[in-house]
């Protein structure tokens, strides 16, 4: 958990432009999430070798590490540096990954998180 005064600061998606789970499916949703929460977006591509360090530290510290992890994987990023881990793509379908996004969308923690959020 998060310190009481701590914020939002960035939501992190890892990604790769092939994968069908992360665009646009993931990619556009990143952005939806990144809306209702008010901050911005950092878009972590594996395949892009400026990006791919850094997608691998953020996974491997607060994901679902393995040395040919799955994506997308969404994460954000707190003032107090504190980083939650919300969603990893499956590999059993696209409409499974789709089905994930709609229950974060839908979540209780996402609902406090908002009415929490400074107007």
């Amino acid at each position: 958990m998060p310190a009481p005064d701590a914020r939002p600061e960035r939501l992190t998606i890892v990604l790769a432009d092939w994968c069908p789970h992360c665009v646009p499916l993931s990619d556009e949703n990143a952005k939806k999430l990144a809306a209702r929460l008010r901050v911005p977006v950092r878009r972590l591509d594996i395949d892009q070798a400026g990006q791919e360090r850094a997608a691998d530290a953020i996974v491997k510290a607060h994901g679902d590490w393995s040395p040919d992890y799955l994506i997308p994987q969404v994460f954000l990023e707190w003032s107090d540096g504190k980083v939650d881990h919300l969603l990893t793509g499956f590999s059993e379908g696209v409409a499974r990954t789709a089905q994930a996004w709609e229950h974060l969308f839908r979540s209780d923690w996402l609902r406090h998180l908002e009415k929490a959020l400074p107007a």
